[in-house]
């Protein structure tokens, strides 16, 4: 291909993948995800153990699927996600209200599907546009390529969270309705699946996006089994390279510490909103706004990455981040939503970051795989912490005397509330363990460099 032609589909790929981003993790059901479940008439217990179902996939797939994408190809694996999403959007349009085992079966089938699409677009669409750019002599532009997608994402996740509540809201959408005809009133039940089906329709842009996208050519003439051992070598092969190499271990160390404990604050996020005294109609707009606060953070951390060095950056954004822990842990009635926006800012500023730190240090031939690992680690650190919360849950509640309250509900509360309190030492722990661990493993090799 000639210099020209590279050049148009490095572009045409930053604009599929901006879509590809948009409408893969702008999804209309995210305000109300507990409460659909609920409305389906899935129980709490099952609740969880349909999310557990949804992270181990994840965790076991993400690797695999990353060398896959480096060894039959990107665009294959996109075209695998965009299925998925369709696919898992499809089982729930067609799962029935209350239905009993079926219900459950068909929503595990949701989470194993939604897994997979997650492991399959992980890391292959930014190693496509990366490499495009890369062989069009623009891998320059790739911080300003990161920036522009995080903020469209943010952009579309404002509409998604704005528009998923509202067409939600039977208040709502019957306020909107009589305009047209003061007869028709509709109830909850028959707005439940209203969010799923602008997602499914999400779900076919995701597709047809991801078939648009091109990339180079790779080896021909490989069996099933060939690619297989292939993708198997890919992955130790890339692990090895993450193992030896002290600036992407240190990175995934990183984003491990930093990614656990925000993505714990935001499952348990409208239990937050309910202890700071904010109405119920105010959490998907909280959520909006939060989404448009993100389509400035990419501008923050690229500010940040060319400025400072990459343990310069890790350590700023600790610092934003054990400020929002602590004034969240501080329970504020109203005010307390600022500091939880700073949770959200460092999640921002440290996606990108990380994105734009291993992209540029992982060799080409198996940046997908260099990029799964990231999938895997922050899933596993997220599962983790996962249980450690339930442990300390239970042993406040040890400690707590529910009769000393005069409701439930009130009891509850103050559990959740003395949690918050360990968050700022748990992430002292953690970042800590960051310095330490990379210390052991490479403190020998670069002692001995430097002798």
């Amino acid at each position: 291909m000639s210099k020209s032609e590279l050049e148009r589909t490095a572009l045409r790929n930053v604009r599929c993948f901006t879509l590809f981003r948009m409408f893969f993790s702008a999804r209309f059901y995210y305000p109300v995800y507990t409460l659909l479940f609920l409305d389906f008439g899935l129980s709490l217990e099952q609740f969880g153990i349909l999310n557990a179902i949804w992270a181990v996939t994840i965790v076991l797939c993400e690797v695999p699927s990353g060398a896959l994408a480096d060894t039959i190809g990107r665009r294959k694996l996109l075209i695998a996600a965009g299925l998925c999403m369709v696919v898992e959007m499809g089982v729930l349009l067609i799962a029935p209200i209350n239905g009993g085992p079926l219900l459950f079966g068909l929503f595990a089938v949701n989470r194993v599907v939604s897994g997979l699409a997650e492991a399959a677009a992980s890391g292959a669409d930014e190693a496509l546009t990366y490499d495009s750019l890369k062989y069009a002599g623009l891998e320059d532009r790739w911080g300003l390529v990161l920036e522009r997608v995080q903020r469209d994402t943010s952009l579309a996740f404002f509409f998604a969270m704005t528009l998923g509540a509202a067409v939600y809201d039977p208040d709502m959408v019957n306020a909107v309705l009589r305009l047209f005809d003061p007869e028709i009133t509709l109830v909850q039940s028959q707005l439940v699946k209203l969010p799923v089906l602008m997602t499914f329709i999400s779900g076919l842009v995701v597709l047809q996006t991801a078939v648009r996208m091109k990339e180079a050519p790779l080896e021909a003439g490989m069996t099933v089994p060939e690619t297989l051992a292939r993708s198997w070598r890919q992955t130790v092969s890339a692990g090895k390279w993450i193992w030896a190499t002290a600036f992407p271990f240190g990175i995934l160390l990183a984003i491990m510490a930093v990614d656990n404990v925000i993505r714990q604050f935001l499952t348990l996020d409208s239990k937050y909103w309910h202890v700071i005294e904010l109405p119920i109609v105010s959490y998907g707009l909280i959520g909006s706004g939060m989404a448009f606060i993100g389509i400035f953070v990419p501008r923050l951390a690229r500010w940040m990455a060319d400025r400072f060095r990459p343990v310069q950056a890790f350590l700023m954004t600790c610092g934003l981040l054990l400020l929002g822990l602590v004034g969240v842990s501080r329970v504020l009635p109203y005010w307390g939503v600022l500091p939880a926006s700073l949770l959200f800012i460092c999640m921002g500023v440290a996606n990108y970051l990380v994105s734009r730190y291993l992209n540029e240090a992982a060799p080409s031939e198996q940046r997908a795989t260099v990029l799964s690992f990231k999938g895997l680690s922050t899933n596993f650190a997220y599962g983790t912490v996962c249980l450690l919360y339930s442990a300390l849950i239970a042993a406040i509640k040890l400690e707590t005397d529910v009769t000393a309250f005069g409701s439930a509900g009130a009891y509850q509360d103050e559990v959740f509330v003395r949690s918050l309190a360990w968050a700022p030492w748990y992430f002292l722990v953690t970042v800590g363990l960051v310095f330490i661990v990379r210390w052991l493993r490479f403190a020998r090799s670069e002692s001995g460099a430097r002798g």
